[in-house]
């Protein structure tokens, strides 16, 4: 929705339609995105497990021995994709089929450390900052400091959140996710609403969609 209402901004601006409506709605998203994707790469801790993706791997690993892995020949494939042997991994059991990928998932998965040579390390500890200090605690800080990450960092950790589930729902609970498709849903009603509200967005943005 935040991308949508980019392509508004130019005519917005211009004419006033809408400006406050849609400052408001920006600031909710923004702070709806920041939030949701620190909750999602949260590391694991005993005394809060949470839902993140650090939990879901911990779990992998703290129990691959109970987990059955009904499409073996899923995860096989990804395995083999990012530079497993594949005559080895026929010879793996489901535990350590499950190993292995919580190994990979884990090593891989972005982490908040401002000194990471790693981009989306960086970009995590970014947003962590504005998580703690503006929005959770309304702390005054220098406006430096809060400095959100660029789009495209954003977009790459929404898209390793959003393989890595649709991965693991498909490897052990054969449910397939559309997530691109339910974003589009929200993201189409705003067009509407404000094509409705007299604004044309920016024909670009249209032509990409």
């Amino acid at each position: 929705m935040l991308e949508e209402l980019d392509g508004f901004v130019e005519r917005i601006n211009r004419t006033g339609i809408g400006k406050q409506f849609v400052a408001n709605l920006q600031g909710i998203l923004q702070r709806e995105l920041i939030l949701s994707l620190c909750r999602l790469y949260e590391p694991y801790s005993a005394r809060n497990p949470g839902r993140s993706l650090p939990a879901a791997t911990h779990h992998l690993t703290t129990h691959a021995a109970e987990i059955r892995v009904p499409n073996r020949s899923s995860l096989m494939e990804y395995l083999v994709g990012v530079g497993e042997s594949r005559q080895a991994l026929d010879q793996f059991s489901d535990e350590r089929l499950s190993l292995t990928l919580a190994g990979h998932l884990d090593s891989h998965m972005p982490r908040a450390d401002p000194s990471s040579s790693r981009p989306l390390d960086r970009a995590l500890d970014q947003l962590k900052k504005v998580r703690d200090r503006a929005i959770a605690h309304h702390d005054q800080v220098s406006q430096a400091s809060l400095l959100v990450p660029g789009w495209l960092h954003l977009v790459d950790l929404i898209r390793s959140a959003r393989e890595t589930v649709t991965l693991v729902a498909h490897v052990y609970v054969s449910v397939g996710f559309n997530l691109p498709s339910d974003a589009s849903v929200a993201a189409g009603s705003l067009r509407r609403l404000l094509n409705l509200a007299g604004l044309d967005g920016n024909p670009d943005m249209r032509a990409m969609q």
